[in-house]
């Protein structure tokens, strides 16, 4: 599955800092299972970066989601409140996608 990611988040997971991707529950995302492999794409250079899916966590809300997964294992910075987390979020999701599908947390290992 390929998936575009911008170019900060990007380098996180390349990094192996960035562990967990957020995400919407959609129809794309709802066919990811434990073993799927992702390419993610930089969205500034294009540069790919091959992932496994280790885990795949559902929540209701992004702000139960950034409860239990926070800082920079999902790119926010360290001292990012859960407001600023799930305001950030908001810039890319709306409101109401996240109330239509839901929230994913996928937990991803690098692939070498």
């Amino acid at each position: 599955m390929l998936m575009g990611l911008n170019h900060n988040q990007f380098l996180l997971m390349k990094q192996g800092i960035k562990t967990i991707e957020v995400r919407l529950n959609d129809e794309k995302r709802s066919l990811l299972e434990v073993g799927s492999l992702i390419t993610f794409v930089d969205a500034k250079t294009q540069e790919k970066l091959n992932v496994t899916v280790d885990k795949i966590y559902k929540f209701k809300t992004f702000s139960a989601l950034y409860r239990q997964f926070y800082g920079l294992k999902v790119g926010s910075a360290t001292d990012d409140s859960l407001e600023t987390m799930v305001n950030d979020t908001y810039a890319i999701y709306s409101p109401e996608q996240e109330e239509k599908y839901g929230v994913l947390a996928i937990k991803i290992s690098l692939n070498f």
